[in-house]
């Protein structure tokens, strides 16, 4: 289902971006794609994409004030039985993305290119995201997975941060 609303987002914009003028034509090979459930029983409100694979997870959203937004998503890793954990935090010249499998497995935004995280219309969301793993703070290097997203839905804001954050 995100594939197509990715694609259909591409092709909107493309519409939207020439005036009218037809189309590029694309490939018509869809990317291939794994989807991780989340935990069973709890319902699920965003997905964190990372390369090829894709995680849908309950997230708990949080607006502490002045426009930063902040949502923390659980599930379960369908093959392995691990817990997952995503983060996305949309502070104001701080924002953050990362996903840990397992207590262990860190995957992180890169540091070479930009990230922005968006806040609007009771979405967060985060495109083209460079996604690395073992991100080392002191020299921004870190192993190349490939390139996401990151989206969720918020019903409702806790309207402070999680204890401990």
């Amino acid at each position: 289902m995100r594939v197509v609303a990715i694609g259909l987002l591409v092709l909107l914009a493309s519409a939207c971006g020439d005036g009218g003028a037809a189309p590029v034509p694309t490939s018509t090979v869809a990317p291939t794609t794994t989807t991780v459930e989340p935990e069973p029983g709890v319902p699920t409100n965003g997905w964190v994409q990372v390369g090829d694979r894709s995680f849908d997870l309950a997230f708990t959203c949080y607006s502490p004030g002045a426009g930063d937004v902040a949502a923390i998503g659980v599930g379960e890793h369908p093959e392995s039985g691990q817990h997952v954990e995503a983060i996305v935090q949309g502070f104001l010249g701080q924002p953050y993305v990362g996903l840990t499998i397992g207590g262990s497995v860190r995957y992180e935004a890169s540091l070479d290119g930009p990230l922005e995280v968006f806040a609007h219309d009771g979405t967060i969301s985060a495109g083209a995201i460079e996604w690395v793993r073992g991100l080392d703070l002191e020299s921004g290097v870190g192993e190349r997975i490939g390139y996401g997203a990151v989206f969720v839905s918020c019903a409702e804001y806790v309207h402070d941060l999680p204890e401990g954050y």
